[in-house]
C-alpha cells in the first residue's frame, strides 16, 4: 500500500527538468579526491537527494529542436526535498499555450492560470507523504533504473558557474526503446509534443543522454537527450539551469497556494 501511495505521489510531482540529487560526491580536481567519481553514485544522484541539500532556486532554460522547428522555454524553479515544488515559466516560443504556475506540496498539486482566472488542484489519495517514504521509492527507481544503462564518467565542466560532473548514459542493446520517454526533465518534451504535430512517435530511438550532476551536492544541473529516427534525422532536448542557488532558506509560504476570489476553482478527481 505505502508503495502504491508513493509511487502516486511521484507521478504528480515531475513538475521541472530536473530531479533530485544524491551522495555529494568529491570532485577529481579536489586534493582529497584521488579517483574518479563513481558513475553509480553520480546515476543514483537523479533521483535522490543529497542529504545536505535542503532547497533549490534558480532559472532554467530548455530547448526542443527538431521538425524543423526549435521550441524554446524559460522557467522559475523552487524546489524543496521531498515533496515542495513552484515553477513558473518566465518566457515561452509557444505564444498560443497557456503556462500555468505549479504548486505542490506534501498534500495538494495546484495548477494556476492567471491570464484564464482559473485554478485547478489535485489531492492524491493516501496524501499527505513523508518525506521518507518518497526518498525509499525513489532508490528502489534508480535501481531499476541503473540496470537499463551503461554508465560512463565524462569528466567535469561548468554549469551555471558551477562545477558539474559528466555523466553519459547508454542504453544497453536489450533494453533499448522506441518513442519519447525520460529520466529527468519531463515538463519540457510534454510541452514540446504538445506544442507540435507530432507523429510516428514509435520510429523514435534514443540515441546519446547525458547529465551534468553538481560536483558539490550531486544534483542535476543540466541534461540533453538526441532521438533518432529510421530515416536518419535526429531530435534534440537540451535543459538545464542558468543560474542556481541551493540551500537559499526558502519559507513554507513559497509552496503554499490560495486562488485569489475572482478566480475559478476546480477539482481534479
Amino acid at each position: 500500500m505505502t508503495t502504491r501511495r508513493v509511487a502516486a505521489l511521484l507521478g504528480i510531482l515531475v513538475v521541472i527538468a530536473l530531479v533530485s540529487g544524491c551522495v555529494t560526491v568529491p570532485s577529481s580536481d579536489d586534493p582529497g579526491s584521488e579517483t574518479e567519481p563513481d558513475p553509480d553514485t553520480l546515476f543514483e544522484g537523479i533521483y535522490v537527494y543529497d542529504d545536505a541539500l535542503e532547497d533549490v532556486d534558480g532559472v532554467v532554460t530548455g530547448e526542443w529542436a527538431g521538425y524543423n522547428q526549435t521550441l524554446s522555454e524559460r522557467e522559475h524553479i523552487q524546489e524543496r526535498p521531498y515533496t515542495d515544488s513552484r515553477t513558473e515559466t518566465l518566457e515561452s516560443s509557444a505564444t498560443d499555450q497557456e503556462t500555468p504556475v505549479l504548486i505542490s506540496n506534501d498534500t495538494t498539486r495546484w495548477w494556476y492560470y492567471p491570464d484564464l482566472e482559473q485554478a485547478d488542484y489535485y489531492v492524491p489519495d493516501g496524501a499527505p507523504y513523508e518525506d521518507d517514504e518518497i526518498q525509499s521509492e525513489r532508490t528502489t527507481m534508480a535501481e531499476t533504473e541503473r540496470e537499463r544503462y551503461d554508465l560512463e564518467y565524462g569528466g567535469t565542466d561548468e554549469v551555471a558557474d558551477r562545477e558539474a560532473h559528466v555523466l553519459d548514459l547508454e542504453p544497453k542493446n536489450e533494453s533499448v526503446e522506441t518513442g519519447v520517454s525520460v529520466l529527468v526533465g519531463e515538463s519540457t518534451y510534454v510541452f514540446a509534443l504538445e506544442t507540435i504535430d507530432y507523429e510516428d512517435e514509435d520510429e523514435l530511438q534514443r540515441v546519446s543522454h547525458t547529465v551534468w550532476l553538481d560536483a558539490e551536492y550531486n544534483y542535476p544541473l543540466k541534461e540533453a537527450v538526441v532521438w533518432e529516427r529510421d530515416d536518419g534525422s535526429e531530435y534534440q532536448i537540451t535543459e538545464g539551469f542558468e543560474s542556481v542557488t541551493f540551500n537559499s532558506g526558502l519559507e513554507d509560504e513559497t509552496f503554499e497556494f490560495e486562488p485569489p476570489d475572482d478566480v475559478d476553482v476546480y477539482e481534479i478527481e
